[in-house]
């Protein structure tokens, strides 16, 4: 259940929430002839929210094509329709509640169906009480069938399963884990040592961690070796890194922040949203930082539907979260010849179909493992 040249320093059990926005105020009015990195964020907005289709020769000058986008965006968001991006224009451009631009009839679909649905019914399933799971010290109960491609895992506080699934029309192997809580159980993050600045096999982080279920996470200790901006990590409310990027969904990692709050809650945030210290005075205990988002208010992002979005297939781990207490994990095996992987937007489909009203990619490639 692992791919190829495994080398992970890091392993999760679960994360993922919603996609948030920092209130905006804009000092002064965008207008036709306007140029600068202003206009610049303010087409990403648009890009985000899919009333543009395309960034790839999009310049940092307001165009009359500009203005007929921020004046569909206002007819859409119930604001006057002057084409300008006025200050109100804009924070209602940057909040939650902005209405974004009907999917695109001519999109991109993904086929996310396997060729067969195993028939399991696990032996000797013990009785469980009226919330599902066994009775107080029971032992946990394990069942495990390789050759179908189930796994079941039952105890009195959580319970995971786990699903192998196969494609040939589209060459995709993959796995699909649905994981839940009794009460107010949440997830954890393993590292080798305090440091994390080892590396280790998954398998021996599941077993060192005493985890039931593991996944690699955001791998950031590479990029802090390789001297590169690790993005907002917090680990256990301990600060273990502060230095991203500027929002821009056109590069991979984004560095996008998974958060993760005291009561198991997840929510994702732009890549520049807050500083670490921020995120742990709002209660944060932990984040994770790579990206893309997937699943956001239990919609797959409009810019997964661009003219333009990244579509290269490789091995890939993502999380999503059902509710507080239930979660979703995707792995897809890939570079071998029966399964070479998956694209972002398929990604994102499957974990909407999975049931997740939150979902983010993590680390992909060689990293990619679930023990």
């Amino acid at each position: 259940m692992r791919s190829k040249k495994v080398r992970i320093v890091l392993l999760i059990a679960l994360l993922c929430w919603a996609h948030s926005f920092n209130t905006f105020a804009a000092a002064e009015t965008l207008r036709e002839g306007a140029r600068g990195d202003s206009v610049t964020q303010l087409k990403i907005r648009l890009f985000d929210l899919g009333y543009i289709r395309s960034l790839k020769n999009a310049s940092d000058k307001y165009t009359a094509d500009t203005l007929d986008k921020v004046r569909r965006f206002q007819a859409l968001n119930g604001l006057a329709q002057t084409g300008e991006a006025d200050p109100q224009t804009m924070e209602k451009m940057h909040s939650n509640l902005a209405v974004k631009a009907p999917l695109p009839e001519d999109r991109p679909t993904y086929n996310i169906e396997p060729d067969r649905v195993p028939d399991i019914i696990p032996e000797d399933m013990p009785v469980t009480d009226d919330s599902g799971y066994l009775a107080q010290g029971s032992s946990p109960y394990v069942y495990k069938n390789r050759q179908a491609g189930y796994w079941h895992y039952l105890s009195d506080r959580m319970r995971v399963v786990i699903t192998r699934f196969y494609q040939a029309e589209g060459q995709i192997e993959w796995f699909e884990a649905h994981i839940t809580y009794r009460d107010s159980g949440k997830p954890f993050s393993a590292e080798l040592g305090k440091s994390g600045t080892r590396l280790a096999s998954p398998l021996k982080l599941t077993q060192d961690a005493g985890a039931v279920f593991a996944i690699n996470d955001d791998f950031y200790r590479f990029r802090v070796v390789n001297e590169q901006r690790t993005g907002i990590v917090v680990r256990d409310r301990e600060v273990k890194a502060d230095r991203t990027y500027r929002q821009n969904r056109s590069r991979i990692p984004s560095l996008e922040v998974l958060a993760m709050f005291e009561d198991g809650t997840f929510k994702t945030f732009a890549s520049d949203a807050y500083t670490a210290k921020e995120y742990i005075d709002m209660g944060v205990t932990d984040t994770w930082a790579f990206g893309p988002a997937l699943v956001q208010e239990g919609e797959v992002p409009r810019y997964f539907y661009s003219e333009d979005y990244r579509t290269y297939r490789e091995p890939r781990t993502a999380v999503g979260m059902v509710g507080p207490g239930e979660y979703c994990a995707l792995v897809i095996t890939g570079r071998t010849p029966g399964s070479r992987g998956a694209t972002f937007g398929w990604m994102a489909e499957k974990m909407h179909a999975m049931g997740a009203r939150e979902a983010l990619n993590l680390d992909g490639g060689g990293t990619v493992a679930l023990e």
